[in-house]
């Protein structure tokens, strides 16, 4: 199995976080992202993946994958990774940096839906992270948000 799409860059962390979510929903999740992430790779609210990070070394290298399906996790040396979940309403995917907004942005080939996703992370001389993504589920009836759908349409 192939990834759908790849994508790698390098970001310059402030304030110890990013942060992966769907374009839309950019309301706070009081902490509870950040709370779960503790001493941990990353940490997830129903709509933000939040991710640790060092802000030194001052650039953490990022690789995205998308795939058709859960794939096996990576066969690379890594320190560790984490299998979460996360509601994509949009279909749109950021990477956003705190206080500095986004740094990637994704068009998810599955459109809007429930993802799995699995977060590596390596702490060598430089800090990296592999972050997998795949269609798992539509969204559930409760996240059918009238709000989104109205300023969609009117």
């Amino acid at each position: 199995m192939k990834p759908l799409v790849v994508h790698r860059t390098t970001l310059s962390v402030l304030y110890g976080r990013f942060v992966l979510r769907d374009v839309w929903c950019d309301a706070d999740d009081e902490g509870e992202s950040r709370r779960d992430a503790t001493a941990q790779v990353a940490g997830a609210s129903t709509y933000q993946i939040s991710v640790p990070a060092s802000s030194f070394p001052p650039s953490t290298g990022l690789e995205l994958r998308v795939w058709p399906g859960e794939p096996a996790p990576d066969g690379s040396s890594w320190d560790g990774y984490r299998q979460l979940e996360l509601h994509c309403p949009t279909g749109e995917l950021i990477v956003e940096l705190i206080a500095c907004g986004a740094a990637v942005e994704i068009t998810l080939p599955q459109g809007a839906g429930v993802y799995g996703v699995r977060v590596h992370r390596r702490r060598a001389d430089t800090e990296e992270f592999l972050i997998e993504l795949w269609w798992r589920t539509p969204l559930p009836p409760a996240d059918d948000d009238e709000d989104f759908y109205g300023d969609l349409w009117t």
